[in-house]
């Protein structure tokens, strides 16, 4: 329990000092995965954005006509700026694995690209599963490893030098069975990959040169079953890597 409280403060300190690079991302405030995940909360009145960052996905939630629109995270500085850059959101600190909102308050969650720095990703779920109303849809992102465990590992080993407060990636098996386990129902499931700009990705995190040097060799050096997946782009010299893909899992289920 304290290194879970240890690692969740060490999170919304590092996301609170990285709240511009988060507001400026063309990775959060745009996309058709965006579009999707907001599409799934149609007829919602009452959403939670959980582990909300900069409020993208809470605002583009918000201009659907939703009454009210809970900006919720574990970084007050995220809160703030979500809240202070959008018109009409609810801002909440708080712990995606302790939501302080009574039973069946919402029609709708959301939890786009963070559930991989949650310790206990069970107890958010239940979490979930207790504040939406009968119904109501939980519409969720996040990045995906393969199901391998080998491959997974090397994947979160990159994730982890670039941002500490990683906890894991997880697959979309993984997830389909512990949404079945909280007692939600999936109706929905859509697998993609996202484009990485290597030079954006390792700045918006402000990450040290000598672990930069590590992912760099990392990437260099990947499983041949992940160099597929990956897609990688290099510069016209062809040495120095410029981009790569990695995997996401976009999921709706009903409570």
């Amino acid at each position: 329990m304290t290194n879970d409280a240890d690692r969740k403060r060490d999170v919304a300190t590092t996301f609170g000092n990285a709240t511009d690079g988060y507001l400026d991302s063309a990775v959060f405030e745009e996309g058709a995965d965006l579009e999707r995940l907001v599409d799934w909360t149609a007829g919602a009145t009452r959403a939670l954005d959980v582990a909300t960052g900069a409020g993208h996905v809470a605002s583009a939630v918000a201009e659907r006509d939703v009454t009210r629109v809970v900006a919720a995270d574990l970084s007050p500085e995220m809160v703030a700026t979500a809240t202070s850059e959008y018109d009409g959101l609810e801002g909440a600190v708080t712990d995606a694995e302790r939501l302080p909102f009574a039973t069946d308050s919402f029609d709708a969650v959301t939890c786009r690209f963070a559930a991989h720095h949650f310790p206990d990703p069970e107890s958010f779920l239940a979490e979930v599963k207790r504040v939406l109303a009968p119904d109501g849809v939980l519409a969720f992102e996040d990045l995906a490893v393969p199901d391998d465990s080998e491959l997974a590992d090397y994947v979160n080993r990159i994730e982890r030098l670039r941002d500490p407060g990683h906890a894991e990636t997880y697959s979309p098996a993984q997830w389909r069975n512990w949404l079945e386990a909280a007692g939600l129902t999936l109706d929905a499931a859509h697998e993609t990959s996202r484009r990485l700009e290597v030079d954006a990705w390792l700045e918006r995190m402000d990450v040290p040169d000598d672990r930069r040097r590590e992912i760099r060799s990392l990437l260099s050096n990947v499983p041949a079953e992940l160099e597929d997946t990956f897609d990688f782009r290099c510069a016209d010299d062809g040495e120095r890597l410029e981009s790569y893909r990695t995997g996401v899992v976009l999921l709706r289920a009903r409570a």
